[in-house]
């Protein structure tokens, strides 16, 4: 489970990389999509989580996306607590992710980027807001 986890964290690493390097507006992520590949194909086998592993009803197991167009948040089903959950910024002008209560923060997430922020421990609903845009709010639902 660690080893997907590294996995997934290094993938989108090297999106972030690719994204953020060189002034060649044209690229795509269709550029990013070999390295994504190569990293799948030497990734471990995965495993059958154990019971006390098995995320909630609904919850996602180890990753989620959250996607930022339009000055406005993807909405997301329930995850399951340390969730990473990949954040991807495809404005044109920079957002923050941040949650009410602190409990996680992209910071300054500039345009066409991505980051990753990690679900809460406990479970609950978290608010969350743009803050350069306070018109922009969400909510995260982490299920046990």
């Amino acid at each position: 489970m660690k080893h997907v986890t590294a996995l997934l964290t290094i993938a989108a690493i090297a999106l972030l990389a690719v994204g953020c390097s060189g002034d060649d507006e044209s690229a795509t992520t269709s550029d990013a999509e070999p390295a994504a590949e190569a990293a799948e194909a030497n990734a471990a086998p995965e495993t059958e989580a154990s019971a006390d592993e098995a995320p909630a009803e609904g919850a996602s197991a180890t990753s989620a996306v959250i996607e930022i167009e339009g000055f406005a948040f993807s909405s997301l089903g329930p995850v399951a607590p340390g969730t990473d959950i990949t954040v991807s910024n495809l404005d044109g002008a920079q957002h923050t992710l941040t949650a009410d209560d602190g409990s996680f923060n992209t910071g300054g997430l500039e345009g066409n980027a991505t980051t990753t922020i990690t679900a809460p421990d406990a479970p609950g609903t978290y608010s969350f807001i743009c803050n350069i845009h306070p018109q922009m709010t969400g909510s995260l639902t982490v299920e046990a």
